[in-house]
């Protein structure tokens, strides 16, 4: 049988602890969804071969009516690989559960 290359899934996430205290972000991804909100952008893509690199385009357009400019806006990854459980957040080399790949 055919192995198919594992699928990275993954969510990036603009402003959102403005959003957790009910505020409205300060921008929006261009690439996103139709049924996305626009402060997150969802992509999924076919895991390159060893030493192989992949991109997804991630536009960030802010709003024209923002009025803090201060305070930087912080965007956060989660990804995962198809098939596994769990998700995992940002680059600090989050354990993953036992026998899946190793992202």
């Amino acid at each position: 049988p055919r192995l198919c290359p594992p699928e990275l899934q993954l969510v990036l996430e603009a402003d959102s602890e403005r959003r957790r205290r009910g505020q409205q972000p300060r921008g929006s991804f261009l690439e996103r969804g139709p049924a996305e909100p626009e402060h997150r952008m969802a992509a999924s893509l076919e895991l390159p071969r060893p030493r192989e690199r992949r991109c997804v385009p991630a536009t960030f357009r802010l709003h024209d009516d923002i009025r803090d400019k201060l305070r930087p806006i912080a965007v956060t990854l989660a990804f995962a690989i198809a098939g596994t459980r769990g998700w995992h957040r940002g680059a600090r080399g989050t354990a993953l559960p036992p026998l899946s790949p190793a992202l």
